[in-house]
């Protein structure tokens, strides 16, 4: 018989060390709660940092923004101070929360100095290098070139100390006669052109972490490539001795129920099961280009296994509901644009949202836009596992007597079950 209080609850043999600067100032001992929150949606990253402190101390030291903020994330093994894992962050301040107390006396600097009342002040923040890169202002006239030559100069011309990790896999190697590209950010110069002619053949995501890296990923493609972690969802009553004692970076486990959800009908009633996008190439009036929604869910969406994606195909009759496009003029009869745009709409039908406690290893959870393999031992959530694209996660550390942490994960595919 299974020792299932053995097999359930974890020793904690590892802990985290967090360490808070404000210019010259160190807050430490101030911060309570640290958030980490990176997605696919996004350009950047968001640090959420929550501290108790005297708003008075906030107003003599005159933090409003400009003071460079470093948060240091350590992850300490059980070997005493041996670390599995250091991140540094170089941080600046985007918003601040705090209340200001009327107890206090106008010009009464002595009492401003000695008096402590401290309340709640929370600091959203961002990595100030990855802003910065990703809200540079970019513009550019190019003729008979690709569009990854494109954002290779636009980056390269107005940026530095970026590293560019653009993926090759299904990516639009169309010569464009030309492209114009308005005077916008880099950020949203990137998705101009994917929106315009498709960066790659299924759906994309394009962000910059916190060591200045840019992204560009064809997280369609990165369905068919071997998963970056496991995630392995428990069952009470079985020996997970071996997954619990991993400690890799690349298993983590949880217990805790999984959040799912499935959205075939929703989007196959918005989008019409067939569809029909009328162009205009430079040899002729127009042209159009058919589309199957459920086959090009299948050939382009985030597909783990089996093609089969489910929808009501009575009430959205396919032979009734058919949608015309007729605003985009296309490229020639190029279908990059349509597999880049409509890849992205269908690649969230199906949704899993999974918490974890235990041993988090910070740098492989924030890689937002990578395969991650799904397991379960629980039977009734067997159906659902396979692969997922890692859309967001959110990082959570807080203190009580030590730091404790967290990690949320979304993770979304297109077709429902393996």
């Amino acid at each position: 018989m299974v020792d299932q209080k053995k097999s359930k609850y974890w020793t904690p043999t590892r802990t985290y060390e967090l360490e808070l600067k404000i210019g010259n100032q160190d807050y430490t001992n101030d911060l309570y709660k640290v958030t980490i929150i990176t997605s696919i949606e996004v350009p950047y990253q968001s640090f959420i940092l929550e501290l108790f402190l005297d708003p008075n101390d906030i107003i003599l030291e005159k933090i409003y923004g400009q003071t460079p903020i470093k948060l240091i994330c350590r992850f300490i093994g059980p070997v005493p101070n041996v670390e599995l894992e250091r991140i540094e962050f170089d941080l600046m301040a985007v918003t601040s929360d705090f209340s200001i107390p009327q107890e206090e006396v106008i010009g009464n600097d002595a009492k401003l100095a000695s008096y402590k009342d401290r309340k709640p002040f929370t600091i959203t923040t961002v990595p100030g290098n990855s802003y910065k890169t990703m809200n540079t202002i970019v513009n550019g006239s190019y003729q008979g070139i690709t569009l990854s030559a494109v954002i290779q100069l636009l980056i390269e011309n107005n940026t530095k100390g970026v590293t560019i990790n653009y993926d090759t896999s299904g990516r639009n190697y169309d010569v464009m006669d030309q492209i114009l590209v308005p005077p916008t950010t880099l950020y949203k110069a990137i998705l101009f052109l994917n929106k315009t002619f498709g960066l790659f053949n299924g759906a994309h995501t394009v962000y910059c972490d916190y060591k200045n890296n840019i992204f560009i990923k064809n997280i369609t493609a990165k369905m068919k490539t071997s998963q970056a972690f496991t995630l392995w969802h428990l069952a009470t009553n079985a020996d997970n001795t071996k997954i619990i004692e991993d400690n890799s970076k690349t298993s983590f486990y949880t217990y805790e129920d999984i959040i799912t959800s499935y959205a075939g009908n929703s989007v196959f009633a918005a989008l019409a099961p067939k569809n029909k996008f009328i162009v205009k190439p430079n040899d002729r009036l127009s042209s159009i280009i058919d589309i199957d929604l459920e086959e090009f869910s299948g050939n382009y969406g985030l597909i783990s296994k089996t093609k089969k994606i489910y929808f009501n195909s009575e009430a959205i009759d396919p032979s009734v509901r058919i949608a015309y496009f007729k605003d985009h003029t296309g490229y020639n009869l190029s279908s990059s644009f349509i597999n880049a745009n409509l890849s992205k709409t269908i690649s969230e039908l199906a949704t899993m949202t999974v918490n974890l406690y235990h041993n988090i290893y910070m740098d492989p959870l924030m890689k937002v836009g990578d395969a991650v393999q799904l397991n379960s031992k629980v039977v009734n959530v067997r159906q659902f596992t396979g692969k997922y694209i890692l859309k967001a996660s959110e990082l959570m550390f807080t203190r009580t007597k030590d730091w404790e942490t967290g990690a949320r994960l979304y993770l979304i595919r297109t077709n429902r079950t393996d």
